[in-house]
């Protein structure tokens, strides 16, 4: 097993990336939507995804400035045994309550009408498909902290 400041590092940066890379799938989705249809019906679900995850970030954020940092200013990982266990308890915390919403979100994008390939589709694959694989990376991270 890793040492915990390790395993503090690690969590911190994938859940990041993976919040991160969502977002950046999700936001592509919706430009491409936008300049090909601007139908209210594909775009509506997508607007409240970005919203969810915009929000998932921004508490993922202050759980950083609150416990990952040991102050706002030196954005210097704390490194106290008791800080790290704590920030860890706390991160476990906020990823249970933002699976539920991902798992949610998941739903909501994959009940909605999907948009023609032809639109959604660039050079690295389809962007529908993208964003729905960067949600269920999200909702799956459980399984990458276990393997930690």
């Amino acid at each position: 097993m890793l040492a915990q400041a390790d395993l503090l590092w690690r969590i911190n940066n994938e859940y990041r990336k993976r919040l991160t890379q969502a977002q950046t799938f999700l936001d592509l989705l919706e430009q491409v939507m936008l300049a090909h249809s601007g139908d209210v019906d594909t775009l509506a679900p997508l607007r409240y995804a970005r919203e969810m995850l915009n929000a998932l970030t921004e508490e993922h954020r202050a759980w950083r400035y609150r416990f990952y940092y040991e102050s706002p200013e030196s954005k210097r990982m704390v490194q106290d045994d008791r800080a790290i266990n704590q920030a860890l308890a706390r991160f476990s915390r906020m990823h249970t309550q933002h699976e539920t919403r991902l798992y949610d979100l998941y739903n909501i994008l994959n009940e909605s009408p999907r948009p023609d390939p032809l639109l959604t589709r660039v050079p690295t694959g389809d962007l529908w498909d993208m964003t729905g694989y960067a949600l269920n990376d999200l909702i799956s991270f459980g399984e990458y902290m276990g393997s930690l």
